[in-house]
C-alpha cells in the first residue's frame, strides 16, 4: 500500500493568493469528498496536507465538515461549487484568525 496525501484529483502548486495552494488536476462536481483535513487530538485540532495547504476565501469553494468516528474526531473537506481543472481550492478559516 502507498501513502498518498492528496486525492488523484488534487495538486499543491505555487498560488497567486498565498505561499501554495491546492489546486484541481481535473474537473471537479460539487458536493464531492476530498478526504480528511483536520483530526482533532487531545482537544488539538491537527492538519493534514490536505488542511495544511487550502488557502482561505471568503467566497470558498469547500467546506470543512465535522464527524465524530468511532476511533475520533475529524473534519473532512467538501466541494460545494464545480472546480475547474487548475482552479485552486478554497476553505473560509474558522479555527483561527485570517490576518
Amino acid at each position: 500500500m502507498t501513502y498518498k496525501a492528496l486525492p488523484d484529483c488534487l495538486h499543491v502548486k505555487d498560488s497567486p493568493v498565498a505561499g501554495q495552494g491546492i489546486f484541481a488536476t481535473k474537473d471537479i462536481p460539487d458536493d464531492v469528498y476530498l478526504g480528511i483535513s483536520h483530526v482533532v487530538v487531545d482537544e488539538e485540532i491537527m492538519r493534514t496536507p490536505l488542511g495544511g495547504f487550502v488557502n482561505h476565501s471568503e467566497d470558498p469553494n469547500c467546506v470543512k465538515v465535522y464527524e465524530e468516528e468511532e476511533w475520533g474526531k475529524i473534519y473532512h473537506m467538501r466541494t460545494i461549487k464545480p472546480i475547474k481543472k487548475g482552479e485552486e481550492l478554497f476553505l473560509k478559516y474558522t479555527f483561527y484568525k485570517v490576518l
